[in-house]
């Protein structure tokens, strides 16, 4: 199958989950979970993911600085939001933001923003795939791009600092 490697802009990867909180998915303060956020915001980064690459299969890489505003209770619609903000040689970024509101008003409060990052994988999930561009044409998309490209630099470099560790303690194990 040829990929089609046509650059695309965010606003065609944008998508949007909710849900409205159980009893169930808080904790005995009536306040949600933080992991139910985190899979919300995971499932909605990997479908802009997916949007954006337009085949084949997506996995999550990193969930990244998810920095959590403020609480959501028990009966309140909680709302993910997730568009592209980074696309590398077969990985892409989604930027995730958060909100809740009560049912009976829309008085909607952003509670929690962060970003994940996706690989593209073939219909078999074997190899990586290489992704489109993401399309940049005004001063706000170059923007952007240069902290996206900053953020990409902090997790390579905090990936091979782990891998290191890793390897340490493998070397450790065999001396042992």
């Amino acid at each position: 199958m040829e990929i089609d490697l046509t650059p695309r802009s965010a606003a065609a990867s944008r998508v949007s989950l909710s849900i409205v909180i159980m009893p169930g998915e808080a904790n005995f303060y009536g306040t949600l979970h933080g992991g139910v956020m985190l899979r919300l915001a995971d499932e909605c980064g990997a479908i802009a993911a997916l949007r954006h690459v337009g085949h084949g299969q997506i996995t999550t890489a990193a969930m990244d600085s998810m920095i959590f505003l403020g609480p959501v209770f028990v009966g309140e619609r909680v709302e993910a939001i997730a568009e592209v903000t980074y696309v590398g040689r077969s990985s892409v970024e989604s930027r995730i933001e958060i909100f809740a509101e009560r049912l009976e008003r829309a008085d909607r409060r952003k509670i929690g923003v962060g970003y994940g990052l996706y690989v593209a994988l073939d219909d078999n999930a074997r190899r990586h795939e290489q992704v489109p561009p993401l399309l940049s044409e005004t001063a706000a998309d170059h923007r952007r791009d240069e902290f996206a490209r900053a953020r990409q630099a902090i997790r390579l470099a905090r990936r091979a600092e782990i891998r290191a560790e890793a390897q340490a303690e493998r070397e450790q194990g065999d001396s042992q």
